[in-house]
Order: C-alpha cells, then structure tokens, then sequence
C-alpha cells in the first residue's frame, strides 16, 4: 500500500504543545470560546452547558479529562462541537474545549508499541515530522458515562 492510501483526513487541534485529532466527519463546527454555563455538582471535566442556536449541548474540558492542568480560555480557545456513537449506537452532540485549532489535514498510521495505549487514544498519527494523537471519541463517551453512573 502505498503512504497516500495509508493516509486518512483528519480534524486536529492542540492542548498545550500535544497535538490530537478526531475523525472530520465527527466535527459539526467549531465556535469561539463563549458563554459556558456551569452545572452544579458535576465533575470538574463537564465545563457546563451553552446553547447554539436554541439546542443546549454538555461541553467537556478534555485538558482536564486527560489528567493536565487547567487553562484559561484566550483568543485562540475554540470549542469543538463534534457528534459520536454512544456504546448503545445513539448519537450524541456536545462540544469541548482546545486550546487552538490547527484544522483538517491527512494523517498516516503510525505504528505503536503497547506502552503508548491509553483508554482515549485510539490510534498515533503522523503529519510531516510530528506526531498527532488520535482519539477514540466512543470510548471518552463510555468512560465520561461510566463515571457519571458511579456518582448518580
């Protein structure tokens, strides 16, 4: 197979100096950071809710999902509203955080050994000379649902 088949579209975005990705075809749009309003009790991940156009979506600070310090929104902050697959096949909408967007471009697979699986990275990508990790969306979702059952 040659690199071009090897290489897939996808929509990348930074925390910090880590580059990450999603599939495109997740991605619905990306907003300036805004208004996020909080929601008591909650963990300290889910930002709150905001509403886009009359619909209220969840917004996630995957920063501190992922176990890295908090920051605090700039101009380059942007929220990422992407849909996913919920583990029972419903799709779901809600928006999180990144620190900059970089936009959409193609990724070739990168081979990994088993030290550098975690439950959000599906995959490792590779851009020129950098690495991009790639996220595995169904399994944030099942593991953001999970924690939220263990609370409730």
């Amino acid at each position: 197979m040659n690199e071009i088949q090897s290489q897939a579209s996808y929509f990348t975005f930074v925390f910090g100096d880590v580059s990450y990705a999603v599939e495109v075809t997740s991605v619905k749009e990306v907003l300036p950071y805004g208004q996020i309003t909080p929601v008591p009790r909650c963990a300290a991940y889910m930002k709150g809710v905001m509403n886009i156009r009359g619909t209220v979506i969840s917004v996630i600070d995957f920063r501190v999902l992922f176990g890295l310090p908090a920051k605090a929104p700039d101009k380059s902050t942007s929220i990422i509203v992407t849909e996913a697959l919920m583990e029972n096949g419903t799709p779901i909408t809600f928006g999180f955080i990144s620190d900059n967007v970089t936009g959409v471009e193609p990724l070739s697979k990168e081979p990994t050994s088993a030290g550098t699986n975690t439950p959000y990275v599906k995959m490792l990508g590779r851009s020129g000379n950098d690495l991009v990790l790639i996220l595995d969306m169904p399994k944030i979702l099942k593991s953001i649902e999970q924690d939220l059952n263990q609370k409730n």
